[in-house]
């Protein structure tokens, strides 16, 4: 109860984190009905992508999503831009608050209000079974199919309601991921195709993973150390981060650890997608020369979007994992919002 508690005083707090002269904010919780199937086995690494229906089970379930909504309090409501929806996703462990820390020094460090200076809205939600959404008893429906589901479905209700009165329905949304979140996105491309309800994909923190395997406990999990996560030059970010994100970290399914190798799956999700990792990822990048050569890396990375637009791959220099988290975060900022513009033809 007390840690429940905590979890939310920091999720209220984040709402006020990301509040400033330009950027007006509120708590929004939204039922979305998600109807999937899911893979009998949790630890099925493709999440049923691959799986005969008998090996599959369907979970049919009214979830509410919770979310931080910001917009901008310069924009017209007949401002073309102010039509543009950022929806973001957090990573394994993390919540909404990912997007805007709420301690006071790392003001700089929230992309929710760094956007709203630039005049886009943002909707920072967390994942079902995650901080304040809907966490289902049986940590085995918490799988990427069904939380892929909650957020297509969300994004579809975002199109055709108001989230707040005064605001009318968004006809463009940006799907922006982080680790995890980057994948749920993938996978929501590769069910949806060209059906898809976004209009581009800023995928952060996620490369090809190829294998994994192992026989796990699918159950709500957490992390032992986020060190990972940062690059390995501790001058690159704050101590006081670092304590505040060990602090505050949140659960996630094993089934959504385990199924990461969904990312090397065929979509056909037609529209622009942009994969932004940092140079000094411990996960991706450090230790190999993976991302030394950009075009060798987009061409990798390419294989596995033939029907989208355009694509791109960005290295940002001197970020790790949590490209939001350090000193270098104002670079992966500026390269989401062009790739927002670009995807909402607002450049």
């Amino acid at each position: 109860m007390f840690l429940s508690a905590l979890s939310a005083l920091f999720h209220l707090s984040s709402i006020y984190a990301a509040l400033g002269a330009s950027c007006a904010c509120s708590s929004v919780t939204i039922p979305v009905h998600v109807d999937a199937l899911v893979p009998k086995d949790p630890t099925d690494i493709f999440g049923g992508l691959k799986s005969n229906p008998s090996s599959l089970r369907r979970v049919n379930a009214i979830y509410d999503v919770y979310g931080v909504f910001c917009q901008p309090n310069t924009v017209s409501l007949n401002n073309a831009g102010s039509y543009v929806l950022q929806l973001l996703v957090h990573g394994f462990t993390y919540t909404s608050q990912y997007w805007s820390p709420p301690v006071e020094e790392f003001r700089n460090y929230s992309y929710a209000a760094f956007s709203c200076d630039q005049g886009l809205a943002s909707l920072a939600i967390d994942w079902v079974g995650v901080g304040l959404s809907s966490r289902p008893s049986n940590a085995s429906d918490v799988q990427y199919a069904t939380s892929a589901a909650a957020v297509s479905q969300l994004a579809r209700h975002l199109k055709s309601s108001s989230i707040i009165p005064g605001v009318r329905p968004f006809n463009k949304i940006i799907g922006i991921g982080h680790s995890a979140g980057s994948v749920l996105l993938n996978f929501d491309a590769i069910v949806e195709g060209p059906r898809s309800p976004f209009d581009g994909l800023i995928l952060t923190a996620a490369l090809i993973i190829r294998s994994a395997g192992g026989t796990i406990d699918p159950a709500y999990v957490t992390t032992n150390n986020r060190s990972l996560f940062y690059p390995p030059d501790s001058t690159s970010f704050s101590p006081r981060m670092f304590i505040f994100d060990e602090f505050t970290k949140d659960v996630g399914s094993l089934s959504t650890f385990v199924q990461v190798p969904t990312t090397s799956l065929t979509t056909h999700f037609t529209g622009p997608v942009a994969k932004v990792v940092g140079s000094e990822d411990q996960l991706f990048c450090t230790g190999t020369d993976r991302c030394d050569n950009v075009a060798a890396l987009t061409a990798a990375e390419r294989v596995v979007w033939p029907a989208a637009r355009s694509f791109e791959v960005v290295v940002a220099q001197g970020s790790g994992h949590d490209l939001n988290l350090d000193f270098f975060a104002q670079g992966p900022f500026n390269t989401f919002i062009r790739f927002v513009d670009q995807f909402a033809g607002l450049s």
